[in-house]
């Protein structure tokens, strides 16, 4: 099958060059955290590569699982192959820009009220079809924001933080977020930021639970946001404030699990603190110049915080007998009346 030309143009331009650098830059998911479950089918639609440069980056080492029917992949991998590609073509990189567009609007945007749906289904990783669901409780009121309803099917319980059901649950209904312009009040928690920032970390998308051993993604020169709000939350309580490492989801049309820090300020104010936001805005297309200053104290429209800590499921399962864990999920949040 002949690749359409736009493909074949991206491959001639990237073959021996963008897709070698970014394969040399890139930071495989560690061992204990692969999940090598995408085909050489599906890494080619994902990259839109060429089969000709795929098969370059497997002969220069391109991280894969060799089984009888051809060369597996983590995902995560060939996201992170793909955004620092360059190439403006693949899958992940015209998905995350788009996710990512609010970033280029005035920054008057990313205060105003939006309304959302939303829906969560839950269910069993390997289809037990019982046991327990929980799902950390969505608190949109703490970043200015309401929880307009909710329902659930069946009907939960709510257990501290948790909302809990018996058997593959849907948690569904309406929310309205809200920002504010803010800024860090404190020169100390200003310099602990900075010091952090000026250090160059890269971002990349990596599981959760590879993402929280925070010190040793950090060491290789990695901050995706939980492993970035994990740190700078230690650094802010040795530093004597009251700091929490958040996760929740940055809102749009392709919902993104995230992570930031909320901290104390010495004004009595709690700000929002996202050290990996101007590393992932690179990723948007142009992120409007402002957003590097906003993302250091301010609360943005298009952040979902949950119950849940930086690096912690959300959604979690336990099989009649067995111990909880990381749910499969299925998320929908959608703006209301949004073009």
């Amino acid at each position: 099958m002949t690749a359409p030309a736009a493909v074949a143009g991206q491959d001639r331009r990237a073959a021996g060059g963008a897709w070698q650098e970014s394969l040399a830059a890139l930071y495989p998911v560690p061992a204990p955290h692969r999940v090598e479950d995408t085909d050489r089918r599906t890494a080619l639609e994902m990259l839109r590569c060429g089969p000709d440069v795929l098969d370059g980056l497997l002969a220069a080492g391109l991280p894969h699982a060799d089984r009888p029917d051809g060369p597996w992949f983590d995902r995560h991998d060939l996201v992170n192959l793909a955004l620092g590609s360059g190439s403006g073509w693949t899958m992940p990189e015209r998905a995350v820009a788009f996710a990512l567009r609010w970033m280029r609007e005035d920054p008057s945007s990313w205060t105003a009220q939006l309304e959302w749906t939303y829906e969560i289904a839950l269910s069993c990783p390997d289809g037990c079809g019982g046991g327990e669901f929980r799902h950390s409780r969505l608190l949109p009121e703490l970043h200015g924001g309401t929880l307009v309803d909710q329902a659930t099917t069946p009907p939960a319980g709510v257990d501290g933080d948790d909302l809990v059901w018996s058997g593959p649950a849907t948690l569904r209904g309406r929310l309205v977020t809200r920002g504010e312009v803010l800024s860090l009040s404190s020169p100390r928690l200003r310099r602990i930021t900075a010091d952090f920032l000026a250090a160059g970390h890269r971002w990349a998308r990596l599981p959760k639970a590879a993402q929280a051993d925070h010190e040793t993604v950090l060491a290789a020169g990695y901050a995706p946001c939980v492993t970035a709000s994990l740190h700078l939350e230690r650094q802010y309580r040795a530093a004597g404030y009251a700091a929490f490492a958040r996760s929740g989801w940055i809102l749009g049309m392709l919902d993104l699990a995230h992570a930031w820090v909320e901290v104390v300020d010495d004004d009595g104010v709690t700000k929002v603190v996202d050290p990996a936001l101007d590393r992932l805005s690179a990723h948007s297309g142009g992120p409007h110049p402002g957003l590097a200053a906003a993302a250091l104290g301010s609360r943005s429209n298009r952040m979902l915080p949950t119950a849940a800590g930086a690096g912690q499921p959300q959604a979690r399962h336990a099989c009649p007998g067995g111990a909880l864990r990381a749910a499969r999920t299925a998320t929908i949040i959608r703006r209301t009346g949004a073009q």
